[in-house]
């Protein structure tokens, strides 16, 4: 495309071309003004940049050769054809460059003394794709399958390593007890039994809600037919599974089987917590496990924290953060645990598993980075002893919301709310 004197594009719209006077953009951030009784200055909102409009003052005449050479009356029929039709469409800007735009309005004014030339005046808006909001996450979708191709990477090279650790000394035993009785000792945390049934339907009251409400504060996950006496019996064959696949591992020396053997028992410790804040807490318990100093008992704990920093990349994809701070507190969490084990994985030269690794850490960065971004910020209010259906009001006009600020400054009593306390802005 040919460029204008000082490096301006020919504006066109839909391959239309017309000539520009000026043009001007309107940029800035979309903003909710917040005003309160009682209260002189407002709370603004930030909810994201705003829509840029672009505005065009041009004009077409007959015969251009800049315009194609065509009377003003055909250019005109094409520039309305063009800003009538349907979807986005192509437009050149001449110093933003090629812009998908909608067009939002044309005015063509046809001066009666001038019969060969009319002006023109646009207004465009920049148009994304169409998406469309699911109940699921696709970002965490995608952490999955991260994550079962990391741990498939990870168990690869930590049997290639194993096995050389081995042939140097044949009589060494992989020491996997430590582990293990780490990981049984994990799978019966008092708190994650006791939040077992948080995710029942109905109300339990705010000693019940478990870790993984969101930001909606909702527990259901169960089918509503779940009974407590299923859930008992669920997880007591869960806790067998840990200590069942915690013997495995032990008895698993051959370098070999020891690192599915490995898996099997983080996989199962995961399986084991009913709530996904539970599965964070503990996984990160499971990568401070003290290591031996000889290179099999290296070799082996490094194979184990990769493995539950997977895991934690996974329960971290499950879990539903109740902010923008919660999400990424959690992601900074996760990331810092992978971080660390990208380094040790590089420095040993193991490209493939620090390849997965990394591929994880995007994942999971993507995935909370999308669905934190949209939740409100944690604020600090200064408002005196009040209920917390007041507070609710107050703060959100929505009364129904005092569960909320209940579950989250976890008062003595809700009739006397907090005098200062932090939660969600909005």
């Amino acid at each position: 495309m040919a460029l204008f004197h000082d490096g301006l594009l020919p504006a066109s719209f839909r391959g239309v071309p017309f000539a520009v006077r000026s043009n001007a953009t309107q940029l800035g951030r979309r903003l909710a003004v917040h005003q309160y009784p009682g209260r002189d200055t407002p709370w603004v909102e930030d909810l994201g940049r705003g829509a840029r409009r672009i505005h065009f003052a041009g004009f077409i005449v007959s015969g251009d050769v800049v315009l194609g050479g065509t009377p003003v009356a055909a250019q005109r029929a094409l520039l309305i054809a063009a800003a009538e039709k349907k979807d986005p469409g192509t437009l050149t800007h001449p110093t933003l460059g090629i812009l998908q735009v909608a067009c939002e309005a044309l005015t063509i004014t046809d001066p009666i003394e001038a019969g060969g030339y009319a002006e023109v005046e646009f207004t465009f808006v920049e148009s994304g794709k169409q998406t469309f909001p699911s109940l699921l996450s696709l970002a965490g979708a995608n952490v999955g399958g991260v994550a079962l191709t990391t741990i498939a990477t990870v168990l690869s090279d930590a049997a290639a390593v194993l096995a050389v650790v081995r042939a140097a000394n044949p009589t060494i035993v992989i020491p996997a007890t430590p582990w293990a009785s780490a990981a049984v000792t994990l799978s019966d945390d008092a708190t994650a039994l006791n939040r077992l049934a948080a995710g029942l339907p109905g109300d339990f009251g705010r000693f019940a809600r478990g870790g993984n409400v969101g930001f909606a504060g909702s527990t259901a996950t169960y089918a509503s037919d779940t009974t407590l006496a299923a859930l008992i019996a669920d997880a007591s064959a869960q806790r067998v599974a840990v200590r069942a696949a915690a013997a495995a591992f032990i008895a698993a020396t051959d370098p070999t089987t020891a690192p599915a053997a490995a898996a099997a028992l983080v996989a199962a410790l995961l399986a084991a917590c009913a709530d996904p804040a539970d599965a964070l807490r503990l996984l990160a318990q499971l990568v401070t496990v003290a290591a031996g100093s000889d290179p099999v008992a290296g070799s082996t704990a490094d194979l184990m924290r990769r493995l539950a920093v997977v895991a934690l990349a996974e329960a971290a994809a499950a879990y539903q953060p109740s902010s923008y701070d919660d999400a990424f507190a959690k992601l900074a969490i996760v990331t810092g645990l992978i971080d660390a084990e990208l380094t040790v994985a590089g420095d040993q030269g193991l490209d493939a598993t620090f390849n997965a690794l990394r591929a994880l850490r995007v994942a999971i960065v993507q995935d909370l980075r999308t669905r934190g971004g949209s939740l409100a910020r944690i604020r600090r209010y200064d408002v005196g002893v009040l209920p917390a259906v007041a507070l609710g009001q107050r703060l959100y006009r929505d009364a129904t919301r005092a569960d909320q600020l209940i579950a989250q400054t976890d008062p003595v009593s809700p009739l006397f709310m907090p005098a200062s306390f932090e939660a969600l802005a909005a």
